[in-house]
This record gives C-alpha cells, structure tokens and sequence, in this order.
C-alpha cells in the first residue's frame, strides 16, 4: 500500500517501460538485465543507469542488494511501488480536487470490461465483504 506520506510522481516513457519489466518479474533485477528485457526501447543499454537514478530519486524502486555481477559488483533493484499502488496514485491526483469522482470510473471500468453484470455483482460483493473484514 501507498504510504501517505509518498509523493505523488508520474513517471516517463522510458520510466514506464523499466517499472513494467520490475513489476511483472518476482527477482530482483540489475540494470543490464532489466534492459535485456526491453528489447525494442529505442534507446542504447547504457541509458538504464540514468532512468534508475530517476526512478530512485522519485522512491519507484528499491536497491534489494548489491552482488556480483561478472567481474564487478552491481545492485540488483526491486519497485517500491505495485502497479496497483502506482494506478491508485495516478486516480488519486486526478480526483483529489473533486473534479470527478470515483463512481464514475468505477462505472468506465465496468463498461469497458467483457465480465457480465451478475460476475461484476459478485466481484463487487467479494471486495465489501474483504472490505468489512479489514483486510
């Protein structure tokens, strides 16, 4: 879960790319790894360094622990952040000024979904009952 205290960040294309590649593996990943994973970025290997740097700075992404790598050592990084957590804060800048509220983008993504009404029913009962318990 997102702390209250965190700050809001968006992040950039290259950003995006590096968090979906750490979001979508359960290892901890070093920088050249994570651009092995990113076959067609555009964007020479060695930029890697500089998006992690960003991603740190922004506190997307974790250090999980330094190893060898080859010759040299190397940190292997972890994101501080689900995508989950990192979609919620996006609704949450977008919303927080009472511009719009969340039922409408409940119903947006119900629309665009291909579930029918009674398992979005279900879905939505299975979430309160969570909910009420406090989990």
């Amino acid at each position: 879960m997102r702390k209250k205290n965190q700050e809001y960040f968006n992040l950039l294309p290259k950003e995006e790319l590096v968090m979906k590649v750490l979001w979508n593996t359960e290892d901890a990943l070093s920088g050249s790894e994570i651009a092995e994973r990113i076959p067609d970025r555009g964007w020479p290997a060695a930029s890697i360094q500089n998006i992690l740097r960003s991603l740190e700075k922004k506190n997307a992404i974790r250090v999980d622990s330094i190893t060898k790598l080859g010759k040299t050592y190397g940190r292997l990084f972890r994101p501080a952040i689900s995508a989950d957590e990192y979609a919620v804060m996006q609704f949450g800048r977008y919303y927080k000024n009472g511009k719009k509220d969340y039922k409408s983008l409940v119903l947006t993504l119900f629309e665009e979904t291909s579930a029918g009404k009674e398992e979005i029913i279900q879905t939505l009962q299975d979430i309160m009952e969570t909910y009420d318990k406090g989990e």
